[in-house]
């Protein structure tokens, strides 16, 4: 999965800063797959501090054919508060133009949701315990015990 800038040793702060740690999550006329994968990240995502429930506001999920532009998924901010600290909504785009099992979905949903906890990408050097759905090289399914602190830590 090739998502957005690396993400930092501690990979703390390098993903979106929600504004608070109540999440309404929303589906957009999603496949499938794209419903797999935000099922899993969103209960991924009640594993720590934060608070999800259904009916949009905060994460909005989409998912489509995107093209075959080198990612598999993206989660940007559509609308920051007033001092750019933390993001009202926070978009996730599932890209369908790459074939992927029904586990490399869930660990898809796992690594975009984690942004959308405000946690960037790891790597083998940062991933001790090599098991991390934040990891862009590799389709682990659930976030380790080091991704759960960072997010309890950066909300």
């Amino acid at each position: 999965m090739i998502l957005s800038t690396p993400g930092y040793a501690d990979h703390d702060d390098s993903g979106i800063d929600p504004d608070n740690r109540n999440q309404a999550v929303k589906g957009f006329s999603l496949t499938g797959n794209g419903t797999l994968a935000m099922n899993h990240g969103k209960a991924q995502l009640e594993k720590t501090v934060i608070t999800t429930s259904w009916g949009g506001g905060d994460i909005e999920v989409y998912d489509g054919e995107y093209e075959r532009n080198g990612w598999h998924g993206k989660t940007d901010c559509t609308d920051w508060n007033a001092f750019r600290t933390s993001c009202d909504i926070i978009r996730v785009r599932l890209n369908q133009s790459y074939s992927k099992t029904v586990s490399q979905w869930k660990s898809l949903g796992c690594h975009e949701f984690g942004h959308t906890g405000d946690i960037g990408h790891r790597n083998s050097s940062n991933d001790t315990d090599g098991n991390s759905c934040m990891r862009s090289d590799k389709w682990y399914l659930n976030y380790d015990s080091h991704d759960i602190s960072a997010i309890n830590e950066s909300v």
